[in-house]
């Protein structure tokens, strides 16, 4: 599986799948681990999903916080989650 950051294509064609999405897991704001080990994670989460559809890369990888709304559950206001999103693509040959 290949992570694809902008302007890092140098001529690699492909097929787009489809946008595909995934979140780490809800920690608190002040959690003892940092937003890094999240964002790991989340993307990590995103690779499977992506297997799942077969696909060869993820372009356009975009991370966001998400949070949960306060009516939810007593005290899920302090609740948050990293979010990430990408373009899950099939690579040729040139």
């Amino acid at each position: 599986m290949r992570i694809i950051f902008d302007g890092d294509m140098d001529g690699e064609k492909f097929i787009p799948i489809g946008r595909i999405q995934a979140a780490s897991s809800w920690h608190g704001p002040r959690s003892a681990v940092t937003q890094d080990f999240y964002r790991a994670k989340a993307l990590e989460n995103l690779i499977d999903v992506a297997q799942d559809y077969d696909a060869d890369a993820i372009i356009g990888v975009d991370y966001g916080i998400d949070r949960a709304e306060i009516g939810d559950a007593p005290g899920a206001g302090l609740l948050q989650r990293v979010s990430v999103s990408g373009l899950a693509v099939k690579l040729t040959r040139p």
